[in-house]
């Protein structure tokens, strides 16, 4: 059995100030956000960890250094853990493209698998570029206990593609800033999510 944990950055510097969708943005994470991670690796230290791998931006970098390092560990950067390209709709507010992209908006909401953000990814093509990477580790990491440090979109995604879920439920999901999920996946493929959006620490 290999243990995955499945953990979402902390706080961003933005947040203070307006919520908009970051995708590819490199925004870094804020003190507060440090400070959830420090609670969340003192959590995560209880369970011994063989690697530990986050998305090449920085919130995820940051995090994942802070968790790697309650265990001795050096953070693998991956670009397949990057959040989800969200296009012209990055930096804006849901309110703002409601308001600029209601017709592409409105598809996206039905059937966000296949229609892409103008100038985006569809989550369809973020499941195929995350999931082959993290498959791969898993055979590489049969028995160990592993964890990713990405975003709340692309976590989303390799969570509803392990339990086989259909993607366009996805949004019914909640990831919290600084959340642990733990999947555990056995040799014969079946998996068991054991802990979803946790925070309580």
């Amino acid at each position: 059995m290999t243990r995955l944990f499945l953990i979402r950055h902390g706080n961003t510097v933005d947040e203070e100030t307006k919520s908009v969708y970051k995708g590819r943005l490199d925004i870094p994470l804020s003190q507060a956000g440090v400070a959830r991670m420090e609670k969340a690796a003192a959590f995560l230290a209880a369970f011994r960890m063989s690697r530990v791998f986050t998305s090449t931006l920085s919130r995820s970098i940051e995090s994942g250094r802070i968790v790697a390092g309650a265990q001795d560990l050096d953070v693998e950067m991956d670009p397949a853990f990057d959040e989800v390209a969200f296009g012209v709709w990055e930096g804006l507010s849901f309110t703002e493209i409601r308001q600029q992209y209601p017709e592409e908006l409105k598809r996206w909401i039905e059937d966000p698998g296949a229609h892409p953000p103008p100038g985006g990814e569809s989550f369809g093509e973020v499941r195929r570029r995350s999931m082959t990477r993290l498959k791969k580790i898993i055979r590489e990491c049969e028995g160990m206990t592993i964890a990713v440090v990405a975003h709340a979109g692309v976590i989303r995604i390799m969570l509803f593609s392990l339990l086989d879920f259909r993607l366009i439920r996805l949004f019914r999901l909640g990831q919290d800033y600084g959340c642990v999920n733990i999947v555990d996946v056995y040799e014969d493929g079946n998996v068991s999510l054991n802990l979803l959006n946790f925070t309580y620490y």
